[in-house]
């Protein structure tokens, strides 16, 4: 049950007399000590505001709609609906969304999944409050949040050849794989094989997807 603010932070007095230009901050996290603590974090900082707390996925994507956010920050991994596909889902209904995912570990799959479903940045849950502050501010201003780490291994995950980088190029387009393969030189059965190359590499389901996904991460060019 998604509770008030109130009720779960002995804070309620900063957050009745918050500045109107507070960023507002959505937590969703199935464990309630971690929600709690996330949300005293931030609710020390006088220009963060946490406006709503959830306990999953589809609580998430319900309260983002009620309080529209500033910024989100999702659980990876929680109950009925997990922070990958609400984010997804949030993003489908507000593309403008600032989303940044939590996590106690940081898998490649996830971060690049996460990426590809146009999150903000990762982080981890032990991450310093200092930190996690720093984060949301940056996030809410349009920089991304990623460690030097994570991104290093992000690039080198969805490091496309040439050849790939050209077959996306032509589905930004909005080419078949047809057309790809004539301007390319090359068969149709080949630009099959780099697209189901690159939709893995991006960790989509499908070529709009991949676009997508290539705007997102710098590769195509508007």
């Amino acid at each position: 049950m998604t509770r008030e603010l109130a009720i779960t932070m002995p804070l309620s007095k900063k957050i009745t007399e918050e500045s109107p230009t507070a960023i507002r901050v959505l937590i969703a996290d199935d464990h309630v000590v971690v929600r709690v603590g996330l949300a005293s974090m931030l609710g020390n900082e006088g220009d963060i505001s946490v406006v709503a707390e959830a306990e999953n996925g589809a609580q998430a994507v319900s309260l983002y709609r009620k309080f529209l956010p500033d910024v989100a920050l999702l659980d990876v991994r929680m109950p009925e609906v997990d922070g990958l596909e609400a984010l997804r889902q949030i993003r489908s209904e507000h593309p403008g969304a600032c989303v940044l995912m939590l996590s106690t570990e940081e898998l490649d799959e996830e971060v690049a999944t996460a990426v590809a479903a146009g999150a903000m940045g990762y982080l981890s849950k032990t991450t310093s409050p200092g930190q996690l502050a720093a984060s949301v501010r940056a996030a809410a201003g349009g920089a991304r949040q990623f460690g030097r780490e994570v991104t290093a291994r992000l690039t080198e995950r969805q490091q496309l050849s040439p050849r790939e980088l050209e077959v996306l190029a032509g589905m930004g387009r909005g080419q078949s794989n047809k057309q790809i393969a004539s301007d390319l030189f090359v068969s149709e059965h080949t630009v099959k094989t780099h697209v189901k190359g690159i939709l893995s590499k991006l960790c989509v389901e499908d070529r709009a997807g991949a676009v997508a996904a290539g705007y997102k991460l710098g590769i195509l060019k508007i």
